[in-house]
Formats: C-alpha cells, structure tokens, sequence
C-alpha cells in the first residue's frame, strides 16, 4: 500500500474571502508539521492580501505508486503541494 497523509489547504484574500487551494501530500505525519511550520516561516510579519493555510487535519490515504514516488521525491521539502487544476492528475 501507497499511504501519505494528505492536508488541505485554503485560500484566503483580503476582500473576497475564502476558497480551496489543492492539498499537500506527505510521508509522515512529522513531514505534514515541518511543511506547515517551514510555510508559514517563510510569510511576511504583515499579512498579505491573498495567502494559503492549512484546512482541517491531515489524513492518510491510498495514492498511485507513480505519486507515491513524487512525494518521496519531494521529501527534503516535507511534502508535495498539489494545486485544485492539479488534482485529477494525482487522484486526490
């Protein structure tokens, strides 16, 4: 089994409110909090009009062993981000 936890993420602009913004994918749980934590370290101390955060908990799922690899790939960022057009490419 290909299992990764997959997190949610949201859109959030200044004026038009909230919308989906794909989902991550990682190996670990572990992986899932650096690649949030390492985000957010990288936002401005204001907050800028349009911005992603997480939504809701990571879960684990089932991916392709073809996106199983991608994640693995992308493990020295903690993760692969995959955006809304992006998602039927990887099945989540």
């Amino acid at each position: 089994m290909n299992a990764v936890y997959k997190q949610e993420w949201i859109e959030s602009e200044r004026g038009w409110g909230q919308r989906p913004d794909g989902c991550s994918l990682h190996l670990s749980i572990e992986d899932c909090t650096q690649y949030i934590k390492d985000y957010w370290e990288r936002m401005p101390d204001d907050p800028p009009d349009e911005y992603s955060k997480p939504s809701g908990h990571p879960i684990l799922i089932e991916v392709s062993e073809a996106v199983y690899k991608e994640v693995h790939a992308a493990q020295k960022r903690h993760g692969l981000r995959i955006w809304n057009h992006e998602r039927s490419k990887y099945g989540v």
